[in-house]
């Protein structure tokens, strides 16, 4: 998946007739809404653009998309909390552990980030969440961390997971060289097909 010469304007095409399908996520089996699209890594500074392009070109069609950026949602968080300038005018003093720590507690995935993102869910009532910053906020938070915590907002809005890396819907490769534990929930959005596919 990490080839360099994959084209974002081609797989974003892709994910865009997949999300507009009618058929789209109707024959899941009683499984979870939570999709995971592999971009390559090379190609990580463009997932921004093409993300809110995404969105625009899906109000076009009446759905309604948000984009949640775990990196830039955990700066508002510390931000909030009063300890991101702290951080950043001491880092280089402070001890890694004592800097892990302070994150581990303050950007604790089940009790503060997921809460987070549920109230935004609930706010903006989206048809599509789209979340990314994946790599931004390793080692901080781990994929598979937030993927165990995510499930239960799949049931308020389809979440598609952007993960620079690999997938082989059983384990997740964070940059394509970092295993983390085994996941088979979500649906790989590259194997799903959909009526708009044969256009």
């Amino acid at each position: 998946m990490n080839n360099p010469i994959i084209d974002m304007d081609i797989l974003f095409e892709g994910v865009y007739q997949k999300l507009v399908s009618p058929d789209f996520g109707q024959n899941l089996g009683g499984e979870l809404p939570l999709f995971i699209q592999q971009i390559p890594v090379s190609k990580q500074s463009e997932l921004t653009y093409q993300a809110n392009r995404l969105v625009s070109r899906l109000a076009k069609q009446g759905k309604k998309a948000i984009i949640i950026d775990l990196f830039d949602l955990s700066v508002k968080i510390l931000d909030e909390e009063g300890v991101l300038q702290t951080l950043l005018e001491e880092e280089k003093e402070l001890d890694s552990d004592a800097i892990s720590s302070t994150l581990d507690s303050i950007l604790d995935i089940k009790e503060v980030v997921i809460p987070r993102i549920n109230e935004i869910i609930q706010e903006k009532a989206p048809d599509f969440t789209l979340i990314t910053g994946v790599g931004r906020v390793y080692p901080f938070m781990r994929s598979h961390g937030i993927l165990n915590n995510i499930e239960e907002l799949a049931n308020e809005s389809n979440l598609v997971l952007f993960f620079p890396g690999d997938y082989n819907n059983l384990q997740l490769s964070l940059f394509g060289i970092i295993s983390d534990e085994n996941y088979y929930r979500g649906h790989n959005l590259s194997d799903i097909k959909c009526s708009y596919d044969n256009i």
